[in-house]
């Protein structure tokens, strides 16, 4: 306790800088995960000889091998990088969520900040995919004949799932770290991290049509939005799984 109230008194600026820092790497982490332990390492295990990733300071990438994959090698290569990024958010979230007091502070906020972009870049690729015909989700759909629908309903469900659990965690392991502001406030702030990912998004994607964009914008605003009359079911989840 005395170690957090210390954190909590450290200057705002330095604190604020903490989160920026934390928040950038894990999501430059996090691609790199997607990229490699994802496609790559499918590409691999399925006959490809090298494997090639590429993570912009922006927080994209892609993923090469060679030689090239044909069939089910390369359905599973490019479907690996969603399941295998996600599959590793939802662990890191199952023990933040299931073991509280495991670890220190700065372990936690670590691990918050890595399963968080695992787990809802994932969907929302999933969602901006099945709307667009967009990466992954489009190529799958070119490759294996799933309907774009299908990627968007599953993108949708996960995306709600991540919410809830995102929004649970952020209050219990991150909130904290600025205790003299309400924690509602904290969230909705919080969650104005996703209209800032679609503006990297638009820095990294320059084919990007405006319209697109700006469509991105507005549904990005949907979750900081909805924080506010969901906070208290949020702080009732995380009362109870503080007890």
């Amino acid at each position: 306790m005395k170690r957090l109230k210390a954190r909590s008194k450290a200057s705002l600026g330095t604190r604020v800088l903490l989160v920026i820092l934390a928040a950038y790497f894990a999501r430059l982490v996090s691609c790199g995960i997607h990229e490699l332990l994802g496609h790559g390492f499918w590409a691999w295990i399925l006959g490809a000889d090298s494997v090639q990733v590429y993570v912009s300071w922006l927080g994209f990438g892609w993923c090469k091998w060679d030689p090239p994959l044909s069939g089910f090698a390369k359905v599973m290569a490019m479907v690996g990088g969603l399941i295998n990024t996600f599959v590793l958010g939802a662990m890191i979230f199952a023990f933040l969520y299931l073991m509280p007091k495991k670890c220190g502070f700065y372990v936690r906020f670590s691990l918050f900040w890595l399963g968080f972009w695992t787990m809802i870049t994932q969907a929302s690729y999933l969602l901006l995919g099945g709307s667009t015909g967009y990466g992954d989700p489009g190529a799958l759909a070119s490759l294996a004949g799933v309907p774009l629908d299908f990627f968007r309903l599953l993108g949708f469900g996960l995306f709600l799932i991540a919410y809830l659990a995102v929004s649970v965690l952020f209050i219990s392991e991150v909130s904290c770290l600025f205790a003299e502001y309400r924690e509602k406030t904290l969230l909705f702030e919080f969650w104005l991290t996703m209209p800032i990912q679609v503006i990297f998004f638009m820095a990294s994607e320059h084919t990007v049509s405006f319209e697109l964009i700006f469509g991105l914008l507005l549904v990005s605003l949907i979750p900081s939005l909805l924080s506010l009359p969901l906070f208290p079911f949020f702080n009732r989840l995380r009362m109870h799984r503080d007890a």
